[in-house]
Protein backbone atom coordinates (compact mmCIF):
# COMPACT_ATOMS: atom_id res chain seq x y z
CA UNK A 1 0.00 0.00 0.00
CA UNK A 2 2.71 2.46 1.01
CA UNK A 3 4.76 1.54 -2.05
CA UNK A 4 1.78 2.27 -4.30
CA UNK A 5 1.27 5.69 -2.71
CA UNK A 6 4.96 6.54 -3.10
CA UNK A 7 4.81 5.45 -6.74
CA UNK A 8 1.74 7.62 -7.39
CA UNK A 9 3.48 10.61 -5.82
CA UNK A 10 6.96 10.11 -7.30
CA UNK A 11 5.94 9.09 -10.84
CA UNK A 12 4.40 12.48 -11.82
CA UNK A 13 7.31 14.34 -10.23
CA UNK A 14 9.80 12.17 -12.11
CA UNK A 15 7.96 12.72 -15.39
CA UNK A 16 7.85 16.47 -14.78
CA UNK A 17 11.57 16.52 -13.95
CA UNK A 18 12.51 14.55 -17.06
CA UNK A 19 10.27 16.74 -19.22
CA UNK A 20 11.90 19.88 -17.82
CA UNK A 21 15.41 18.52 -18.34
CA UNK A 22 14.66 17.43 -21.91
CA UNK A 23 12.99 20.76 -22.66
CA UNK A 24 16.00 22.64 -21.27
CA UNK A 25 18.42 20.41 -23.18
CA UNK A 26 16.57 20.93 -26.45
CA UNK A 27 16.49 24.70 -25.91
CA UNK A 28 20.21 24.73 -25.09
CA UNK A 29 20.98 22.61 -28.14
CA UNK A 30 19.02 24.96 -30.40
CA UNK A 31 20.96 27.97 -29.09
CA UNK A 32 24.26 26.48 -30.24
Amino acid sequence: MLKEIITLVVAPLFVALVTTLVDHWLDHRDDN
